[in-house]
């Protein structure tokens, strides 16, 4: 066993990985195979490595692939060198990850190149059982104590609190002190364990707009909609309002963000594109080139999910055309749960006869999010809609997503009976879906 410096060219994908359910020999199928499997996770790793380098801690145990080569196969690590192999040559994996996938790594790939890792330095084994003893250790947990012994959540806040990394629940009072929402004496009053246990709800995460990327809270939002929310509930625990018993559970801190009156929660509908870090967030712009209020209604002064003037769909099947105009004329403040099951129905029936009519091979018992990519990337195919409109059917598609629409927020207005819609989200929702329904029906 000794370590080397070994040319990223001569490192090749073991055949034998354990992540791949059969062997491969191609190694550009083996990349793939890699890609296919971790997809966003491999994404993640590649946008790391360009960023910060190749982890300095862990080596990557590699064995000679045959006495007469320079080549060696790594035994440990071929996450990253899949990675690195993929930022030289994004092409690769075309198709074997999904579009976003493949586009991010597409742009990271150029920065990548601005600075290229030529080799990486690696502990060479005589034969793999040599090595597997330190891999198995690595991957199999704890092991009693010879294995990684994982952080929890105190000891992952002090190492951030002593690197100088605030916690997001930190970040987020500073954040609300300095640009004047709250007072110190506000920030002194607010219980910080119940205020962190607020924000580590995905749900209410979502509600408010906060995103938090390597343990830094970010936004889509201006700082004016993202203080709106916080302020509210920062207030409530300073003035304990609520109080840490109310919050306990998931369920009560659901029930209490969805007790809040919706105009003074964020209008997620504000979202831009691009996700900040909240120190860098600025005040709603304002536009003179926006048209007034009187010449487009305002979502917000909506009572339907459906807009009720200026907006029609000539809808040829006899019950979706139903349900359709019953989300037009229905009131949501007062039937939001009957309104929000409807809206599910209605989005997956004209998938449905979208795909029957085009003949698109998809088997109409998929998951909805598969249907709504296809039925969404064959719209874009034949120009019916753009790549700005296909956004938001891609990440109502993603099933963690944090923005709305998605996928999973529908199944759980069906099957979770803690988890409650608000108007303003499902009319937020339709309209950012609205071009794609409106293309389908088109």
């Amino acid at each position: 066993m000794m370590n080397m410096d070994i040319s990223v060219s001569n490192l090749l994908i073991d055949s034998n990985n354990p992540r791949l359910a059969e062997t491969i020999n191609s190694q550009n199928d083996l990349i793939r195979a890699i890609a296919q499997n971790q997809n966003k996770k491999l994404a993640r790793l590649a946008a790391d490595i360009v960023e910060n380098g190749v982890n300095p801690t862990e080596l990557l145990l590699v064995m000679s692939a045959d006495t007469s080569s320079n080549l060696y196969i790594v035994l440990e690590g071929n996450r990253r060198i899949a990675a690195i192999k993929i930022l030289e040559e994004p092409e690769i994996i075309h198709g074997a990850v999904d579009k976003t996938t493949y586009e991010q790594i597409k742009k990271i790939s150029k920065n990548y190149h601005e600075k290229p890792i030529l080799s990486l330095k690696c502990v060479v084994f005589d034969t793999r059982d040599d090595a597997n003893h330190w891999i198995e250790l690595k991957h199999t947990g704890q092991n009693e104590g010879a294995g990684i012994v994982q952080w929890g959540a105190a000891e992952t806040e002090r190492f951030r609190k002593r690197s100088g990394q605030k916690p997001p629940h930190l970040q987020i009072l500073d954040f609300l002190e300095e640009r004047k929402y709250i007072d110190n004496n506000t920030k002194k009053a607010t219980p910080i364990t119940s205020l962190k246990r607020l924000i580590s709800t995905p749900y209410i995460r979502e509600k408010l707009g906060i995103e938090v990327h390597s343990g830094q809270v970010h936004t889509k939002l201006s700082s004016d909609e993202f203080g709106k929310g916080l302020k509210k509930i920062v207030e409530d625990l300073a003035t304990q309002t609520i109080r840490t018993g109310d919050i306990y559970h998931t369920e009560d801190r659901i029930k209490y963000i969805n007790s809040i009156n919706p105009d003074l929660l964020p209008d997620l509908s504000l979202k831009t594109t691009e996700s900040l870090p909240i120190e860098k967030t600025t005040k709603s712009p304002i536009s003179k080139s926006l048209p007034s209020p009187r010449d487009i209604p305002s979502s917000q002064k909506r009572k339907s999910l459906v807009p009720s003037r200026g907006f029609h769909l000539k809808i040829n099947q006899a019950r979706i055309n139903n349900i359709y105009n019953e989300l037009k004329t229905l009131d949501i403040f007062q039937y939001t749960n009957a309104i929000s099951v409807l809206f599910r129905v209605f989005l997956e029936l004209s998938v449905d006869d979208y795909i029957e009519k085009n003949n698109l091979g998809t088997d109409i018992r998929s998951k909805l999010k598969i249907k709504l990519e296809q039925v969404g990337e064959h719209l874009l195919n034949v120009g019916k809609i753009n790549e700005q409109q296909l956004k938001p059917v891609r990440r109502a598609a993603e099933s963690n997503s944090f923005f709305g629409p998605s996928v999973t927020s529908m199944h759980q207005y069906i099957h979770n009976q803690y988890f409650h819609p608000a108007p303003q989200d499902l009319i937020a929702n339709w309209d950012s879906l609205e071009p794609f329904i409106q293309a389908i029906w088109s």
